[in-house]
Parts: structure tokens; sequence; C-alpha cells
């Protein structure tokens, strides 16, 4: 395939599987937004280059997943500029190199290929070591109880991954909740340390109501873990906006967590 430049887009890993499809279609909005091209990239392992009949095979089986991929963004219906390009590499050290020039790298959260040679999950590495935010995502609920779209949740500590978070409630038109957590020493203290919370967390988030009046915003407290209020919402939550990717509320592992977009702050 031709060459594609380095200048910026979405780029989306491409292997085959339903599950990176997925992550291509919620990438074009991402896309779309910003008027950059989406970029599929399908990455060969040179380890599963033994032969001809094999080389011909892998080439063939990448063609094809592109090709489907292709078509699913294209079903969509909206104006994006699709790239397409196969490489040659392990894929988290392919995907890492492409983050450098990418406004964010999407991918499925189980796809056949995340498994890398010891490295583990292509996902699991991604979050750590990107140059810019990656979205692993997970696919719809097959028969979803709540017609309404989901919410965005964000932790409310960092500021950049609450600029991220009110971006995507505006591009995907969601309700937004931005969640702090905490704990208290006795029982005595659950009144005090409440309201202090929400206060502090009303103040936070102000100067971003502001900069977002169109985004419905909710802060929300929560005594304990924020994994605590994902896993009671998990029906009604499409997207994480995290600044730790989520793997302490092991988000990335089994099959019943949200979408999560991670952002850190080396991510500007």
């Amino acid at each position: 395939m031709r060459d594609v430049s380095s200048a910026p887009s979405i780029i989306v890993g491409i292997d085959g599987s339903r599950a990176a499809n997925n992550a291509a279609v919620w990438a074009v909005d991402e896309a779309v937004s910003r008027d950059i091209p989406l970029r599929l990239v399908y990455v060969i392992d040179p380890a599963d280059l033994c032969g001809v009949d094999a080389d011909h095979r892998q080439f063939a089986a990448a063609r094809a997943a592109l090709y489907n991929a292709q078509r699913a963004v294209q079903a969509t219906g909206e104006p994006v500029k699709i790239e397409a390009e196969i490489m040659s590499g392990t894929p988290l050290r392919e995907l890492i190199g492409q983050s450098r020039s990418a406004v964010m790298v999407c991918v499925g959260s189980i796809g056949m290929k995340h498994a890398c040679h010891g490295m583990g999950s292509v996902a699991a590495g991604l979050t750590a070591w990107s140059r810019c935010p990656v979205a692993v995502i997970r696919p719809p609920l097959r028969w979803p109880t709540n017609p309404e779209p989901g919410s965005i949740v964000a932790e409310a500590d960092h500021p950049l991954v609450l600029r991220h978070a009110f971006e995507e409630a505006r591009l995907r038109a969601a309700p937004l909740c931005v969640v702090a957590s905490w704990r208290a020493e006795t029982p005595d203290d659950l009144p005090d340390e409440s309201r202090l919370v929400q206060a502090h967390l009303d103040r936070r988030i102000s100067p971003w109501r502001r900069l977002y009046p169109d985004v419905d915003v909710k802060p929300v407290t929560v005594r304990g873990s924020i994994c605590r209020y994902l896993t009671e919402n998990a029906e009604s939550v499409q997207l994480f906006v995290s600044g730790s990717g989520g793997q302490a509320c092991e988000l990335q592992a089994g099959s019943d967590g949200c979408s999560v977009l991670t952002v850190r702050q080396n991510h500007l």
C-alpha cells in the first residue's frame, strides 16, 4: 500500500476482529470533528512470515481486514477521509511509534492479535506507553435496557482529563458525570467529609461549565473508589475518561467494563 505521511490523524489498530472494526466506527466522529484523516493500520509480525505461502496468506488477511474495516466506516455515511497501511513489526511497538504523530490511537478491547509475544496486551501496553490519548473500545451492549445515550464518566482530579471528557460529551451529545471519591476515617466524619468533597468538586468544574454551556454535567461524589460507581452504573456508562487507564478498576479485563479513554499529562 502507498506510504502515508506522518500528518496528524486518528489511528485505529486493525487486526481482522469485530472489536477492531467497532473501534474504527467509534473513531469516525473523532476524525470528522477535527477534520483529519482516519488512518487504519494493520501490523504484520515478522514472526508470522515464514515462507512464500505464509507471506501471501498474511498479506491477503491484512488486505481483507482493512477492506472490511473501511466498509464498516463507510457504512456510517460520515464524510471521513480514510487512509490505510500495512506495516511490518510487532503491533505494540508499531502503534506506539505511530502515536508520536497521532491525535489519538484507538483499538478494540478484544482482538485476535492483542497478545504480543510476551509484551502483554496491546491495549494495556498502549495505555502505558503511547505518546497520545488511547481509546480502548468495547462493543456496545447487544440488548441495551436504556435507549438514552450512555454517559461519559470522568475522574475529577486532572484538568487534562476533564478537558477531554467535556469534549467527548459535547461530541457524542452525552451527559457527563464528573466523579470525586472520598474516604471517611470514622462514621462521624461522613457528613462533613461529604460536604467538603462536594464543595471542592463544584468549584473544580465551575469554569468548565462556563466553557461548555451545552454539556449536561453532573458532579458526583462517592465514598470509597470510583470503581464502585462504575460497577453500579455499568449499563449506563459508554466511556470512562481516566488519567490512569482505569487499571485499578480492571476495566481493561473482563467483558462487562466500559470503553476507556486514557489521557496522561504527557499527552499535550
